[in-house]
């Protein structure tokens, strides 16, 4: 009975306790809830347009606009692009700059991070403000053109890798996060013998996985998204990137804007029963296969991303 009576006066308790919310608080509630969907519904909507567009029947497209499902299903699109050659080359060209730019950028930071990272290193402060500088004093189009034609960088594959190898800001927060690891770490591996290099492949590397695959995603990105590099020292077709056949398939307008999309796609026609798709489609289903790559190694990013750019981006 004592136990029975005290849970009902526990409960009693938590009912006299609970907060009372009123008409005007639930109102106000349901009002932000609506306003977020609507928000999150103006924001992804385009995309959903894109897709659907692209995966909707080209001449069944240009009769009216399509909302919100495809009227003709087809995956015919994707198959003109995916065998279109030039997307193709501009996909692998992508992809390798990705991979490459981005460990050579995360190697160049990382050793950067370790060595200033030391209070005992001599110039130090110099160094620091060294690479500080080009935050506040950058050149401009015509003088980084100049400085990339007397390096042989035109139309070089390197011009994708060695400009954009260093980044201060990234290389501040991977300091940032080097110095919050314990010292005694280092020096107990010091005592048994083992020199920087050691400490830094056995120790300091292992325990800096998070930031490092904070960094590399967005290395990634950035070297996926770059149209510009292309645009101003690239005009050989074969060292093209994705973006920028994507750049040159958005403006155009026309069949005959479209030569090679469109000559493919009419040899592909001439081995199917199909129809071949329109200007417009092909754009949306060769902006969707631009985009998926990113969404897809997003996730694997995700569990170190966070904890990243939170453990390094705040000074212990």
């Amino acid at each position: 009975m004592d136990t029975v009576s005290i849970e009902v006066k526990n409960s009693t308790i938590t009912k006299r306790n609970k907060i009372k919310v009123s008409i005007g608080e639930r109102t106000f509630d349901l009002a932000n809830v609506l306003l977020i969907l609507l928000l999150c519904a103006i924001t992804l909507y385009p995309f959903w347009y894109v897709l659907v567009l692209s995966l909707n029947e080209g001449k069944d497209a240009a009769r009216g606009p399509i909302w919100f499902w495809p009227r003709e299903f087809t995956l015919q699109n994707y198959e003109y692009v995916i065998r279109n050659p030039y997307i193709v080359h501009a996909f692998l060209i992508t992809v390798t700059r990705a991979v490459i730019g981005s460990l050579v950028s995360i190697g160049v930071m990382f050793l950067a991070a370790y060595s200033l990272s030391k209070r005992n290193l001599a110039g130090r402060k110099t160094y620091l403000y060294f690479l500080m500088i080009p935050l506040f004093i950058g050149g401009n189009v015509v003088t980084n053109y100049v400085v990339m034609a007397k390096l042989g960088m035109l139309n070089n594959f390197l011009v994708y890798i060695l400009p954009g190898a260093f980044s201060f800001f990234f290389m501040i927060i991977i300091r940032t996060f080097i110095e919050q690891l314990p010292e005694s770490l280092e020096e107990s591996a010091m005592l048994d013998g083992a020199g920087h290099y050691e400490i830094l492949k056995s120790i300091i590397a292992p325990l800096s996985k998070p930031i490092i695959a904070a960094m590399l995603f967005f290395s990634v990105v950035s070297h996926w998204l770059d149209l510009s590099t292309n645009l101003l020292y690239v005009t050989d077709r074969s060292l093209y990137v994705v973006q920028y056949v994507l750049y040159m398939v958005v403006l155009s307008s026309s069949p005959g804007d479209l030569s090679d999309i469109t000559n493919v796609a009419m040899r592909l026609q001439s081995q199917s029963s199909g129809s071949l798709p329109t200007p417009e489609v092909l754009k949306m289903a060769t902006l969707i296969a631009v985009t998926l790559p990113l969404l897809f190694i997003y996730p694997f990013f995700q569990k170190y991303f966070v904890k990243g750019m939170l453990v390094g981006a705040i000074k212990a």
